[in-house]
């Protein structure tokens, strides 16, 4: 339905589901609440979207499911009354199409969890994009994913969650989306500019989830998509009549009434030309539709908007005529009656069909191949049904304007044509041939083998092809916790669960898909949850109760730094007081407690919470104190039992003090290069450790335990450092045996307590 403002009052006009979206409104009077949702306003001539925020919460916390899997429920489950007091809790986490001000007030949050983006291909039918909303919602509200609509076509929304409320058609079948998707770094569709020009517009898509036909057999076959695998909506498309038509006549119904020339006559007074708002008017009404007339209320609008219309409720009923085509006086072997057929790039064998099995029909639109818009079929079927005019020709189920007329007189029934073989399906016209320019009489009609009906079709879906290892392989293990692949795997949807939703749709009078779909959703969450949510979401990150142990070692770590500065301070007091020996050798002492003190720095930085900056830090001061700290003492002691060993063979020992010292100068200097390389060429920063655990909050989350770590791109780096370390250590435990026969003196006695 659309609303339309005439000299300030409201007139509601219905039309067929195909209305895209937008609801017309006006400042005097605002229907929206009325016609969408509690919440919907009315601004700048149009209502806005009551589910910006979420519709699971706004249905949830309307009047009519106030008690819907609340406390008070004795038949729901636990996880469901948690699950409503979540979505009740929060908004819809936010997409790339939020701007800062639907974060402001609080209509969506931002994914704490940081997941990859994943972008939906709605395609141009109502059934795709409905499926493409279930998997929007189910991402966005669900398990705090993003998630956007990919149309096709550049100004063309789809969001669920648009501000203002659109449901625009863009393509369908286009494997550029995908390929798109398979290019973009790490899988992030963000990064193509999708702009106001379509010179620049790039479709991006993770998934498709309604596949009819083999349009994406380049994309598999490439490398580009997954293996198509089942959906379980079992669909038809394929020939239709209007119910009525039958009953006038029952030959009708099958391709025996139909084909031949003697039938010919019959066909071509049967189903006549269908005639635009502008034609009747121009060619039909005795007065330009000046005066109503039963068909026209008023002329199409001056603009030329109305013009191509085939109906229009409650203005133009649509008009059925005679052409020079249905005149088989003039044309006897010629004449033709009417048939619609699909538009350029849609699946159409109705050429052929009719050629070979002599079916005297042909299709008058203004698409290359004589074909419709998907608009002006919907508008074609209507004006059928207003009145009660026979049309034939192409259509699929599960659809929403099939569903309209269902159960009616204007139904649409299957014409049967003749058996489907594989046989037929091997010789079918190539599809890319049907409105090419250059095509041939052989490329349009091809073989008489090739000329049967259809059959009905599984619908399948399909993945970019690294979508699941992009999620598996993400720098950051936030984002490999994505269940948005395991989503779509378990992904399934019949017919029977599609037509629940377009009936309820239809029986608004077309108000509105997005309500539809999200009661629907309201009333099955407990299915929804069993069957598609992955085991252990939605997920919560909490930060890691381990505050005991870093407060001790924090407090350890201080307390290492304060005795570290105290003892250097007395050393220090206590040699320009003449109280050490000139035998202490103050200078390896001082390195010595250096050594301790950056160490002490390095595990208080450790300590707490890592940044880059501390990450830095401790391995500067680890690394490069603990040579400090060992090197001038390895080099002491074992310059001390080299001279023992010496002196026991009466040989004479000279030691050159300042050698030793530079020697252990530049040994830690070796260090401090190694860190210098190491902050250049792989700069430490930090990292999330998580931990799934089998716990759960309020709202029925697992628990996620966050805590942080120092980490580089290559664990080389901490791999060196550690085995110089423990090479260090071998060292002094080597020194450390062979002091076994040097005399007690103090170095030797500190060396061995030391190395304990």
């Amino acid at each position: 339905m659309r609303i339309t403002s005439i000299t300030g009052a409201i007139m509601i006009i219905p039309l067929s589901p195909r209305a895209e979206g937008a609801v017309a409104c006006n400042e005097t009077h605002n229907p929206c609440e009325d016609l969408l949702w509690k919440g919907s306003r009315c601004r700048d001539g149009f209502c806005t979207n009551p589910f910006q925020g979420g519709c699971l919460r706004a249905i949830l916390d309307s009047e009519e499911y106030n008690g819907k899997y609340s406390s008070d429920d004795t038949g729901t489950m636990e996880s469901m009354k948690s699950l409503r007091r979540r979505l009740l809790s929060r908004p819809r986490v936010c997409n790339s199409e939020d701007g800062s001000d639907v974060v402001e007030q609080g209509l969506c949050v931002e994914s704490e969890n940081e997941y990859t983006e994943v972008r939906i291909y709605s395609q141009d039918w109502d059934s795709s994009m409905l499926m493409a909303w279930i998997m929007q919602i189910m991402y966005s509200e669900l398990l705090g994913v993003p998630s956007t609509i990919e149309s096709g076509v550049a100004n063309k929304n789809a969001n669920f969650y648009d501000e203002s409320n659109r449901m625009e058609y863009g393509s369908s079948y286009d494997a550029s989306a995908i390929e798109n998707a398979l290019n973009a770094k790490g899988g992030d569709c963000t990064m193509y500019k999708n702009g106001v020009d379509e010179q620049e517009y790039a479709p991006c898509a993770h998934l498709v989830m309604e596949i009819w036909f083999d349009g994406y057999d380049r994309s598999v076959e490439s490398g580009a998509a997954e293996a198509l695998k089942l959906v379980g909506m079992v669909a038809f498309q394929g020939w239709h009549i209007t119910k009525f038509s039958i009953k006038r006549d029952p030959s009708l119904s099958n391709h025996f009434g139909l084909s031949g020339e003697e039938n010919r006559r019959k066909l071509a007074e049967t189903f006549k030309r269908p005639t635009t708002w502008r034609d009747y008017c121009t060619l039909v009404s005795t007065k330009n539709c000046s005066v109503y007339d039963g068909v026209a209320k008023r002329a199409p609008a001056e603009d030329g908007s109305e013009d191509n219309k085939y109906f229009s409720s409650g203005l133009y009923t649509g008009y059925f005529r005679v052409t020079e085509k249905n005149d088989c006086d003039a044309n006897p072997t010629t004449c033709t009656g009417h048939a619609l057929d699909f538009p350029c790039g849609w699946t159409s064998y109705i050429k052929q069909q009719t050629w070979h099995n002599k079916i005297a029909l042909e299709s008058d639109g203004n698409e290359t191949n004589g074909g419709y818009t998907y608009g002006e079929l919907v508008d074609i079927w209507y004006a059928a049904n207003a009145t009660k005019s026979d049309v034939i020709g192409l259509w699929w189920s599960p659809d929403a304007t099939f569903s309209t007329f269902a159960g009616s007189d204007s139904a649409l029934i299957p014409v049967l044509l003749p058996t489907t073989t594989q046989e037929c399906l091997d010789n079918r016209v190539d599809m890319a041939k049907r409105c090419d320019p250059d095509a041939t009489e052989i490329d349009l009609y091809g073989d008489s083998k090739g000329a049967c009906g259809e059959n009905h079709v599984t619908t399948r879906k399909m993945a970019v092809q690294n979508m699941q290892s992009n999620i598996n392989t993400n720098a950051n293990p936030k984002s490999r916790m994505s269940p948005a692949y395991d989503v779509y795997e378990a992904f399934s949807f019949t017919s029977v669960e599609i037509n629940d939703i377009m009936g309820d749709w239809i029986s608004r009078g077309g108000f509105d898909l997005r309500l539809a779909t999200c009661k629907w959703m309201t009333e099955n969450l407990d299915h929804i949850m069993k069957s598609f949510v992955p085991p252990s979401h939605p997920r919560i990150l909490v930060p890691s109760n381990n505050s005991a142990l870093t407060i001790a070692a924090f407090v350890f770590s201080a307390i290492a730094i304060l005795l570290t500065i105290g003892t250097m301070g007395g050393i220090l007091f206590k040699h320009q007081k003449g109280s050490f020996g000139r035998a202490t050798q103050i200078e390896f002492l001082l390195l010595l407690l250096a050594g301790l003190f950056m160490v002490s720095v390095g595990s208080l930085l450790l300590a707490i919470e890592p940044s880059t900056g501390t990450c830095v830090g401790s391995i500067w001061m680890i690394n490069v104190g603990y040579t400090t700290q060992l090197v001038p003492t390895l080099i002491r002691v074992s310059t001390i039992i080299k001279i023992v060993k010496d002196s026991m063979k009466m040989k004479i020992v000279m030691v050159d003090k300042k050698k030793m010292f530079r020697r252990s100068i530049g040994i830690s200097g070796l260090a401090a290069i190694y860190c210098l390389f190491w902050t250049i060429f792989d700069t430490p920063h930090s990292e999330n450790s998580l931990e799934v655990t089998g716990d759960q909050n309020e709202f029925g989350e697992t628990i996620v335990k966050l805590s942080h770590y120092c980490d580089s791109d290559s664990d080389v780096w901490f791999y060196a450092s550690f085995t110089y370390q423990a090479i260090l250590l071998l060292c002094a435990s080597a020194l450390a045996y062979e002091m076994r026969q040097v005399p007690n003196v103090c170095d030797v006695r500190c060396f061995r307590n030391f190395v304990r």
